[in-house]
């Protein structure tokens, strides 16, 4: 719809728009995206879209993650966090769980939902929040009122491949399809035959991608830390020495950080040249998983899961001898 209606109007009206239109590169940056890719999220088009409505948009997300991606991401992107807060509807002391990751700010996890949801946690999916004594925000659960903690965060997982939701769970949380995706799945493949057959050019992408992530992270702080400099300077600016100095300290750290990173941006380069060409294996692993899952329609005996799919396809590669071709 974005691309197809909106920016085609957009043409037509002659609004200015950079080209190629991108929404993620609008509502998103190489820092964050480069740190859901180390934390597991693919990097097809589709999945960082994905993110962005994970990570932005106003309803808590529900996932559609038959292939458990979205658990994945989710649990290395919170870590430590999460431990004890991943839950299901079935589990006796949910209810509490979900009182201290609220009142406490910590996120929490319903893993493995069905079509239906509870809806003792309704006010939490529709954030009815009141004021309390002392003009702190309060949330009804169950019998009692919770304190609200701004950072409390709510994901809700479902390995169901086609749920049918009701407009009571729709208009209350965002239904997101992790469903898998045959250019991610490639990706994924491809990760895993060049780690068979070229190791060291896996472990030196691995680290690259790392080092990119930190340096871009920590130019962007810089550019923030001269921004803040700036606009907090009072009087002349040129006889503020210590505010020179830090300016230039920053400079000169962002200039260095800049060239770190056109060198890694060249030596990126030159390692997808040499992964390229695994890309037919990594395609045509893809096109089988996809013609494995579509058997079910022939039979639900006929099940395949990408975790089974994945494990099969790595003791192929292990059987099978690397070569240089």
């Amino acid at each position: 719809m974005v691309y197809g209606l909106w920016q085609s109007d957009l043409l037509t009206r002659t609004v200015p728009l950079s080209q190629p239109f991108k929404l993620e590169n609008i509502m998103t940056n190489d820092v964050e995206t480069t740190a859901w890719a180390l934390e597991g999220l693919p990097g097809d088009e589709l999945s960082i879209q994905n993110g962005l409505l994970t990570t932005r948009a106003a309803r808590w997300p529900l996932c559609i993650d038959p292939q458990m991606q979205a658990v994945t991401w989710i649990k290395r992107r919170e870590g430590k966090q999460l431990e004890g807060k991943v839950k299901t509807f079935h589990d006796a002391d949910f209810l509490k769980q979900l009182e201290l990751a609220i009142q406490y700010g910590f996120p929490f996890l319903f893993e493995g939902c069905d079509e239906y949801i509870d809806p003792v946690i309704d006010p939490v999916l529709e954030r009815s929040l009141v004021l309390g004594p002392g003009g702190k925000q309060m949330i009804k659960l169950g019998d009692k009122e919770v304190e609200w903690d701004p950072n409390f965060r709510l994901y809700l997982t479902s390995k169901l491949s086609n749920p049918k939701y009701g407009p009571e769970v729709s208009g209350k949380a965002s239904i997101i399809n992790y469903g898998l995706t045959q250019q991610g799945l490639a990706e994924q493949l491809l990760g895993v035959t060049v780690a068979h057959e070229r190791p060291d050019l896996e472990e030196a992408r691995a680290g690259l991608v790392a080092d990119m992530s930190a340096n871009k992270a920590l130019l962007k702080k810089l550019e923030d830390t001269l921004l803040r400099e700036l606009s907090n300077a009072t009087g002349n600016i040129l006889d503020n020495s210590e505010l020179i100095s830090t300016l230039e300290s920053a400079k000169e750290k962002a200039v260095e950080i800049s060239q770190k990173l056109a060198a890694a941006k060249a030596t990126a380069k030159d390692i997808e040249e040499a992964r390229v060409r695994y890309n037919p294996v990594a395609a045509r692993g893809a096109v089988l998983f996809f013609v494995m899952a579509s058997l079910n329609a022939v039979n639900n005996m006929y099940e395949c899961s990408l975790s089974a799919f994945l494990k099969v396809f790595n003791q192929v590669g292990c059987c099978t001898a690397a070569t240089d071709t």
